[in-house]
């Protein structure tokens, strides 16, 4: 008897298997890996793999309708779902291990939940409602998890395309027989395709970060894959000069288009037609293995190889990259560095993909429980075990990372007052070695202070340019009103400035912008601001309260370029006399705050880090301020009388010349600038006396 060895073309003719098509993919994931690791921008890589996923589905799905096969949604779910979760499990399971133990814990309620988005194929969702902005490319303050977001995106796809699929079978089956199947499918997916595209390009002019991670705006990428996949043998017609002409322009657009084309903020959008028509025009060249072709250059062995890798290597670079920047302090990965995070990517997916993937597809496909069920049911059911396990495995630990958070936070609840007196702590006060520091860096979300309720009545802004606006305490004629003006450092005070005038029978009002420090011209730049800004003056002015109070510096957080330290760039807000002269002229008095201290580090994060000396966090007031309060220096070259007060509460958070993260087992700030409520709440009794001796305000119903 004679044997015949085919060759590759003809095994893969055989097979329907292009090997080119596996050094596409491993080419899309390792311009995705060099462009976050090195250059820091997006490559397209990711819209090219998930474009070939539904070309393979649609393939291999829409040859079996064709022969008249019934298409089994429930199996093609577990098909897919049994080779995806077990490595994806293994990655999960890994993150969850290294943030527990290397990560400081105030970002452990994020990566939690991210845990459970990314093993339920929903992270695109969670980084959608939370505003992740994927080209912020400070990857060291990345989540590890924060790739799941195009695998979610891809797992929502294959949840839908067999039925749509599947629909297209049952409406090819009673009303088109006569014609073939790809004309029914591809139908359809143009339908997806063309309304998918309009709205990526609507959502992506309008609300970009959505955009980005919405698999709506992702539709038609997947749908542009099935429909190379239908159009195949229309494609094959083609005179194969044309075709391998295409093919060629298309390797190159895939292979430049992250380095030629500025993508951030017009992805996906008509943009991402750019790396996906190129794939598709590689899809669509000749497929045999000359040098002539693509397929030459793509099926070669270390390609094709790494095409095997491909999905192992897409999970593991990505949080291998985000706990070396993290942990090192670098905002970037040099040449060894980078090299060494791709060489580690590719051996930890040789492992996932060898040593889970394959093993579990492997026992899959020859399980055989006893006999009961047999064939394609014992597949079926051996690849719902393998999702079961998988996901029960990657969930157990982080069911357990959850628990200790709460366990934390039972503990922190059982303490008594004295534990954490924060700001009223004695000079000589040493908390007790068990007493945990509050707020716990897990609840620094609540830290935020938004005392009182909406503004009503009169005191209604009534004007689309002012966003937040809350009010509380005795509004009744003759009472004292203190207005909070500005941004969030002057919210960072309300906690402890509302509680004073309820207590004392007045009443407070709190108009603020994020991120716009009332009367800087600087800050005028940003639209919103200088709209705010104008409202905001116009609003005050025809309140007249008995105070405003703003902030009237502006600190720094770190040394600028040439050399200055914080404190020395210090300055009184650049139009802060002119942008309070009308309400100096509506009969109120300005009080003028000290801008509070800012850090280059999240005191929540050093203080987490350093618990046995949290006074490694600390730093002195010399170099976080300057020597002369710019406000007092301002007022002394001034006429203003007692018009104009200058309030300095230095002395709360730096006692004794040292700008101190923890006071009284307390955290003082929930990140790098922003006091905590916790901490505020602890002072209020110093902010009045502070208030009081700076106003002589006695607490009557007239001004004080």
């Amino acid at each position: 008897m004679s044997t015949t060895i085919a060759t590759p073309n003809e095994t893969e003719k055989k097979a329907g298997f292009r090997s080119d098509l596996q050094g596409l993919r491993a080419l899309a994931v390792l311009l995705v890996m060099l462009y976050h690791i090195w250059f820091s921008r997006v490559s397209g890589g990711v819209d090219i793999f998930l474009m070939l996923s539904a070309y393979f589905l649609t393939a291999s799905t829409a040859k079996r309708i064709s022969r008249g096969e019934r298409p089994k949604v429930l199996g093609a779910w577990a098909h897919r779902f049994s080779r995806l979760v077990p490595q994806a499990a293994v990655v999960i399971v890994s993150i969850i291990a290294a943030s527990w133990l290397l990560l400081p814990s105030n970002k452990w309620p994020a990566l939690i939940d991210q845990s459970f988005a990314s093993l339920l194929y929903k992270q695109n969702w969670y980084l959608a409602a939370n505003q992740v902005d994927y080209y912020n490319f400070d990857h060291s303050s990345s989540s590890p998890l924060q790739h799941f977001w195009s695998l979610s995106v891809q797992g929502q796809i294959f949840i839908i395309w067999p039925l749509v699929l599947a629909f297209c079978a049952v409406v090819w089956k009673l009303f088109f027989s006569k014609i073939n199947f790809s004309w029914v499918a591809g139908a359809a997916f143009a339908i997806i395709f063309a309304g998918s595209l309009s709205y990526s390009i609507q959502i992506t002019a309008s609300n970009q970060q959505i955009a980005y991670y919405h698999t709506g705006a992702r539709l038609w990428e997947f749908a542009l894959g099935s429909l190379v996949a239908l159009a195949m043998p229309l494609f094959e017609k083609l005179p194969q000069m044309l075709r391998r002409f295409g093919g060629w322009a298309g390797l190159a657009t895939v292979v430049s288009c992250g380095a030629l084309m500025d993508v951030q903020g017009q992805f996906p959008g008509y943009m991402a037609l750019v790396p996906t028509v190129g794939a598709a025009l590689i899809i669509a060249a000749p497929a045999p293995r000359r040098w002539a072709n693509p397929a030459g250059i793509l099926s070669v062995a270390p390609l094709t190889k790494l095409g095997d890798l491909s999905y192992g290597m897409y999970l593991w670079h990505w949080p291998l990259l985000v706990f070396y920047l993290g942990l090192s302090g670098n905002a970037e990965a040099g040449f060894l560095a980078g090299s060494v995070l791709i060489a580690v990517s590719i051996a930890l997916a040789w492992c996932s993909t060898n040593l889970v993937e394959k093993p579990l597809a492997q026992w899959q496909s020859t399980v055989d429980f006893g006999g009961f069920p047999v064939g394609r049911q014992a597949q079926l059911v051996g690849g719902l075990l393998v999702l079961v396990i998988g996901v029960g495995a990657a969930s157990i630990p982080a069911l357990a990372w959850e628990g200790k958070v709460e366990y934390r936070r039972t503990v922190a609840a059982t303490q008594s007052a004295t534990e954490n007196p924060g700001a009223t702590a004695p000079k000589d006060w040493d908390p007790s070695p068990a007493a945990l520091t509050l707020p716990l860096a897990t609840d620094l979300e609540g830290e935020w202070q938004t005392p009182g309720e909406g503004c009503s009545g009169e005191n209604s802004p009534d004007d689309e340019r002012i966003i937040f606006c809350s009010q509380g305490g005795d509004f009744a004629p003759g009472k004292p009103v203190l207005l909070l003006l500005g941004d969030s450092h002057i919210q960072h005070w309300s906690d402890a400035a509302s509680k004073m005038m309820e207590n004392s029978g007045g009443s407070w009002i709190m108009v603020y912008h994020p991120g716009c420090r009332y009367g800087s011209d600087a800050a005028r730049d940003v639209q919103e601001c200088a709209d705010f800004q104008d409202a905001a003056q116009e609003y005050v002015a025809r309140i007249a309260p008995t105070w405003v109070m703003a902030t009237g510096s502006m600190t720094a957080a770190s040394y600028d370029e040439d050399g200055r330290s914080p404190g020395e760039q210090e300055y009184l807000v650049d139009n802060f006399d002119e942008s309070i002269q009308p309400f100096l002229e509506a009969g109120s008095k300005v009080i003028a705050v000290r801008d509070t201290p800012r850090y280059e580090y999240s005191i929540p994060e050093c203080a987490d880090s350093k618990k046995s000396d949290t006074t490694r966090c600390d730093r002195a007031a010399s170099e976080r301020l300057n020597a002369v309060n710019p406000v007092d220096e301002w007022l002394d070259s001034k006429d203003y009388g007692s018009k104009v007060i200058s309030l300095d509460l230095t002395e709360l958070l730096c006692p004794e010349g040292t700008c101190k993260a923890v006071i009284g087992n307390v955290l003082t700030y929930l990140d790098d600038t922003h006091l905590s409520k916790t901490f505020v709440d602890s002072a209020a009794d110093e902010f009045e006396a502070a208030f009081r001796r700076a106003t002589g305000y006695k607490g009557h119903s007239s001004e004080g």
